[in-house]
Formats: structure tokens, C-alpha cells, sequence
């Protein structure tokens, strides 16, 4: 049958996304998710860490556990840990975040036993020896040298501080002198606080079997309990900060770096749904206003975006570009008058159509295959969210309004609440 070219084709409802359902367990005490999908014999075994970088003052000591995590244990050398994964196939992954540590390990499902085992060595009998510490802190300095010359890192840098405040969890960013207050002690007793099976929440994707969930709970059986990751939700607490301009020069450098936001609401605030579809209109995908304007219309800049980032603790707004330093201000000027035109005037039904589709698109797109489906559900561990979040979010974009949409960017886009930076310049 031949496709009507000529007929414009339904938009995809959350009727029809289908979600997979996770399934919950517990393992030894340790809450375990499962979702069993996938015609390939591999599983992806997700263990999440309730420890992050914002549960140090020195951001730079979670960032050096879970980069040396594998680098030895009484048992075995890096050596042999990365040499025994190789050989049965498997690699493994970290993340280190703000609130939460991920380490991922893909393998094959009749080695599921031997990796499992290796990968639990190391993640609970790490010794963090002092040769491959101080390697890495080496390298990891020259990196931080290194990033002082870019305006992009700077710029979000000083756009995280202008938020939230220099001392603040979330505009906190590693400093020279965090280089000088970490030794071997102190990053073996952060990773005794906070790597314990009482911090732990592990994921299972993939072709699993009973057989596995039995030897995975052989295994956390022989891990001993820690004490709970005690989380001191007082130091969050937001601080009535004015918008800023900041001008950061960099001679020597041919570009710069825009960061332009505020501090908005997190995805358990009611307004968020709204909020992050107005920001896809704004910038959030290749035919968004921003883009058409500033990079295919003016030509100041290969690429502009505009984020909804959501915090456990707090979410902000953040428009980002990179463009010549002799245009940068017409390109702020642009985003201004875009900001403005989605205040003042209801976006036209064709345009938010086509929003419509692409957000549909791409949600389809999360949930593509068990180890996207894995990410997806990860996002609602880390939100604090619940599990019909997709629908409630789908549903929302289903029905959202021009209206709506002028109504919250007359409520979050005012530009004199805006903080700008600007490194480079």
C-alpha cells in the first residue's frame, strides 16, 4: 500500500508510546530494579551511589573515588581488574554527579557470574594506592590548567556562581587550591562514608534470568552494611541573589561564551511541564527560534540551546552559545528579542505543532531498545520522581495551549531577572 504523501500524518499520543514497566526487588537490602527486555544475551548492571559531589567541600574528592575506584583492591591489581574484564568481554563506566555515583557494567550474560564478582571487589574493597592516586591528581591538575584557557568551561563556571553563590552546593566548581587539601586519607574516608551498601540502589537491564538475581544477591550478601549517608538539605537552601552581568576577559582567545539563565523550578514543581515545553519553542531543538534566528538567519554562532536543568535540590534556565567576539553582543541582543517575542505574542499553531511532534519524537526515541529504557528510569531515581512521570509529561505536551505557553513566559522569561555571562570577551 502506497503512503498518502498528501495527508498530514496523526501526532503520536502517550496512548500509544508504550513504557515499559520496571520491576522491584530486594536484594540483601538493597533495592534492585529489573527490566528484563532485549534479544541480545548482555546485561547492564547500574549500581547508584546516593553520593555525589555536592556531599564534599572539595568537589574534586568524589570526582577522585569514582575515576581510581577500580585501581586495586586486596584481591587484585588495576592490572588484573582491567585485564580479567577484557578477557570475559566486559567494560564498565563511571558518572559522578551532583547528588548521585553511577557505575555501569556491561557483560555477557554467561559471564555474569565472573564480572559481577570483579566489579563487586572493587566497588567495596577499593585501596586507592598511592602511585595511581597521585598519577591522577597530576593529570587531573594540567586538565584544570588546561581548562582555565577555555571560555566555555569558565563561562559555566561563573554562570553556576552567579546563580546559586560561590559557596553554594550547585556553584561550587573545583579550585586551584582543592589540589592542595586532598590526600590519600581523605579520599579513602569519603569513600567509606558513602560507597556502602546502605547508599546503594542497583539496576538490572537486559536478558536477565533468576540465575542471575541469585548471584547477584550471593554476592551483596557478602557485603558488610554501612551507615546511611547522612544529606544536609539546609546547605541548598537558596539565597535571594540579584540578576548579574559578568564580563570575563580572556586575551588570546577567538571566541565567546554566552551563558544566559535563572534559577526556575525542578521537574517536581507543577509549573515544570509548561516551562520546559516553552523552553523547546525557545531553544531546545534544531528549528527552534533561537537557532533559526541567531545561528541560520544572523550567522553569530554554529550552535545556541536552551535548557531546563533539573536539580534534586532546585532547576534553572540556562541559554548557551558560543560565537566571535565581534558579534557576541548582537547575539545577546537576539536572544533578548526572542525572550521578548515569546512574552508578547501566542505562539502561532503551525510552530507548536511541530513542537508537539519532535518532543513526542524524542520521547519515543528514549525509550528505544532496554538500555535507553534503563537511562529513562534512572532520570526518575535521580528526580525523586514517580514512575508515571512520562505519561503526566506527554500528557501535558498533548495539551498544552498557545495561551498557556505565553503565560509562562510572561512568568519565567523576564529578561531583568536574567543573570549573563559572558567569558572571552
Amino acid at each position: 500500500m502506497m503512503p498518502k504523501r498528501k495527508i498530514q500524518p496523526e501526532i503520536i499520543t502517550n496512548d500509544i508510546i508504550s513504557i515499559p514497566e520496571i520491576q522491584k526487588k530486594n536484594l540483601s537490602g538493597i533495592p534492585v530494579y529489573l527490566i528484563n527486555a532485549g534479544d541480545q544475551d548482555i546485561v547492564k548492571v547500574d549500581f547508584i551511589f546516593n553520593v555525589g559531589k555536592t556531599d564534599c567541600d572539595n568537589p574534586l574528592i568524589p570526582e577522585t573515588v569514582s575515576s581510581l575506584i577500580d585501581k586495586g583492591t586486596k584481591k587484585l591489581t588495576s592490572g588484573e581488574i582491567s585485564e580479567n574484564l577484557d578477557f570475559y568481554g566486559a567494560y564498565f563506566e563511571t558518572e559522578s554527579g551532583k547528588h548521585f555515583t553511577v557505575i555501569t557494567l556491561y557483560t555477557l550474560n554467561k559471564y555474569f557470574e565472573q564480572t559481577f564478582k570483579i566489579v563487586n571487589d572493587f566497588l567495596f574493597n577499593a585501596i586507592f594506592p598511592e602511585k595511581e592516586t597521585d598519577i591522577f591528581l597530576k593529570n587531573r591538575f594540567q586538565t584544570f590548567l588546561i581548562n582555565r584557557q577555555k571560555p566555555d568551561i569558565i563561562s559555566s563556571e561563573v554562570f553556576a556562581q552567579s546563580l546559586f553563590g560561590e559557596n553554594h552546593p550547585y556553584g561550587r566548581s573545583v579550585k586551584k587550591e582543592d589540589f592542595n587539601d586532598i590526600n590519600r586519607e581523605n579520599i579513602l574516608e569519603f569513600y567509606k562514608s558513602g560507597y556502602s551498601s546502605a547508599n546503594l540502589q542497583i539496576m538490572f537491564t537486559g536478558k536477565i534470568t533468576d540465575k542471575h538475581v541469585k548471584l547477584a544477591d550471593k554476592f551483596l550478601n557478602e557485603i558488610k552494611n554501612g551507615n546511611t549517608l547522612k544529606k544536609e538539605h539546609d546547605k541548598f537552601r537558596l539565597k535571594q541573589i540579584s540578576a548579574r552581568k559578568k564580563i570575563i576577559e580572556m586575551p588570546g582567545t577567538v571566541q565567546s561564551s554566552l551563558r544566559i539563565g535563572k534559577i526556575t523550578v525542578n521537574k517536581t514543581h507543577p509549573d515544570f511541564f509548561n516551562l520546559n515545553i516553552a523552553t523547546v519553542i525557545l531553544g531546545g531543538y534544531f528549528g527552534s527560534r533561537l537557532m533559526t534566528n541567531i545561528r541560520e538567519d544572523k550567522g553569530y554562532t554554529y550552535g545556541i540551546y536552551a535548557s531546563g536543568i533539573s536539580l534534586p535540590e532546585a532547576g534553572y534556565l540556562v541559554i548557551s552559545a558560543e560565537s566571535g567576539k565581534n558579534v557576541y553582543k548582537k547575539a545577546i541582543e537576539e536572544i533578548y528579542k526572542e525572550l521578548k517575542k515569546l512574552r508578547s505574542e501566542p505562539v502561532a499553531h503551525d510552530e507548536l505543532t511541530r513542537v508537539k511532534r519532535w518532543i513526542f519524537g524524542s520521547t519515543v526515541k528514549v525509550f528505544d531498545g532496554p538500555l535507553s529504557v534503563s537511562e529513562a528510569y534512572k532520570s526518575l531515581i535521580f528526580g525523586n520522581l514517580s514512575a508515571d512521570y512520562f505519561h503526566r509529561y506527554l500528557n501535558a505536551v498533548k495539551n498544552i495551549t498557545p495561551e498557556m505557553i505565553l503565560e509562562t513566559a510572561q512568568k519565567y522569561f523576564d529578561e531583568d531577572t536574567l543573570t549573563e555571562v559572558v567569558a572571552g570577551a
